[in-house]
């Protein structure tokens, strides 16, 4: 079993410092491991309390009465050799330290943590940490930031990285804006012990991660490094944010975590070599992720684009060459039945301009059509929508994206919803997205995570003639076919 197993799927869990009192860390931790619906035991530790949130509490991990898989401790950082000895005596193997002030602030605090990792070692205590707020895993139900968060929505992307943004602010910001679901997120922090070469060799073999995307900034052992990331980037789509591309970026990560960034230019090879995709920032981790997660991998690099207004043509044109993709000539049966929606005047290419067609046959007819004809076209290997949200445009969009999941399930499908009213771009987004098409606020955004999928599956990610690499989202609405893409 993997050393990372228990901080993921626990049987059993003791938060060190549990509170009765809301807003303190030790209380949100028990809040949050009990909203997950965890189903092992949960064992507050405070000698101040008889109960916290409906669990008895104990005055010490020595008292628990059944054994301990994962204990979280949550004190001062000087207390944390007193921690580990108590955890030692009750055969406690597996640990989170949220506390700061280690190798984060100093050779003070890199003493310290040097003398809280001697002791872990020699008890044989695995430690995720110090300055780390834990893990989430919505299979297991369990969750230990000392952020609130509400239950997740379930899914296949796992997350990881020395921030614990990713189980704060940019969890609830997945759950209420991008949708996507969530396998696993585990936060790092010091590293110390448990680092990204641990999560990759753990996550390249986990059956229910299907995506992996992790943020760094500086890995300690180049050579295990990058094993473990062409094993996982072998076996599921990786992508990679490595911060400290410029000098002041490289002093900000040393006062951070007390990383060394190391060469920016060396990641990127040996990130493109290896297999993975780098990412500039967690907007494109995001953007490409949910793309991973809904849709197929293309099986070319040829894009076609049916868009309410030229402008956003172009935009797509901009964007295609700098991520690896074009846009195919249309084939004469594609002209034939694109001539169909169009007036005899407007040409049919592509990208596609069909705000005439709009005018003519309306736009359910118009995108309809000319989509259709598009996907049709065997030089197409993604299709992507262009909306303007105005009244003119209105349209029942899953109308339009249901059939063509279901007639071209090898072919990834995106929408972008450029401009218009924030109120139907909210609705727009929540239908298609609940739906598992990705949608996005500009051509740039789409085409560079379409660059990406294609990338992936160049470097061996799927094969073009096979099922989707990943799931689709669950329906929210019936199913609309064979491909299920809801």
């Amino acid at each position: 079993m993997s050393a990372l197993e228990k901080f993921f799927c626990p049987g059993s869990v003791a938060v060190v410092g549990a509170s009765r009192t809301p807003g303190k860390a030790g209380h949100t931790i028990v809040r949050n491991i009990l909203e997950f619906g965890f189903r092992g035991d949960i064992y507050p530790v405070n000698p101040g309390c008889e109960e916290i949130l409906g669990l008895r509490s104990y005055a010490s991990i020595g008292e628990v009465p059944g054994p301990v898989d994962l204990a979280i401790g949550v004190l001062p950082r000087r207390q944390t050799l007193d921690l580990i000895t108590e955890c030692a005596h009750a055969g406690v193997r597996s640990l989170i330290i949220p506390a700061a002030g280690f190798s984060d602030v100093g050779a003070e605090g890199r003493e310290l943590e040097r003398e809280v990792m001697e002791a872990a070692r020699a008890a044989g205590i695995r430690v995720m940490g110090p300055n780390s707020i834990g893990t989430v895993c919505t299979g297991c139900g369990i969750a230990t930031p000392i952020v609130t968060l509400d239950r997740m929505r379930p899914g296949g992307v796992s997350l990881f990285g020395q921030t614990g943004m990713l189980a704060s602010g940019f969890a609830r910001w997945i759950q209420t804006s991008e949708r996507f679901g969530i396998n696993k997120i585990a936060c790092l922090g010091n590293k110390a012990d448990l680092d990204e070469n641990d999560m990759l060799e753990y996550l390249a073999t986990d059956d229910t991660t299907r995506v992996i995307g992790f943020y760094t900034e500086g890995v300690s052992n180049g050579r295990r490094f990058a094993e473990a990331l062409r094993a996982a980037a072998g076996a599921k789509p990786v992508l990679v944010l490595k911060s400290g591309r410029t000098a002041g970026g490289r002093k900000a990560i040393a006062s951070h975590t007390g990383a060394l960034a190391g060469s920016d230019e060396v990641y990127s090879g040996l990130i493109e070599q290896c297999g993975a995709r780098r990412v500039a920032d967690f907007e494109e981790l995001f953007d490409c992720a949910k793309a991973l997660e809904w849709q197929p991998l293309p099986a070319g690099d040829g894009v076609g684009i049916v868009s309410i207004t030229g402008l956003g043509c172009v935009l797509a044109a901009d964007s295609a060459s700098r991520y690896g993709l074009r846009f195919p000539r249309p084939a004469p049966r594609t002209v034939e039945a694109m001539r169909g929606a169009l007036p005899d005047w407007v040409p049919a290419s592509n990208p596609a301009d069909i705000w005439a067609a709009i005018e003519a046959r309306g736009p359910k007819e118009a995108y309809g059509l000319v989509a259709s004809a598009l996907a049709d076209d065997p030089d197409v290997h993604s299709l992507v929508a262009i909306f303007t949200l105005i009244p003119e445009s209105s349209l029942d969009v899953m109308e339009l994206f249901g059939p063509l999941a279901e007639s071209h399930p090898e072919k990834p499908l995106a929408a972008v919803l450029m401009s218009g009213d924030a109120l139907m771009y909210a609705e727009w987004k929540r239908t298609l997205e609940g739906n598992g098409i990705p949608a996005y606020h500009s051509p740039e955004r789409a085409l560079r995570a379409l660059g990406a999928m294609r990338a992936l599956n160049r470097k061996g990610m799927g094969a073009a003639d096979a099922a989707p690499a990943t799931q689709p989202a669950r329906s929210i609405t019936p199913p609309l076919g064979s491909r299920d893409v809801r």
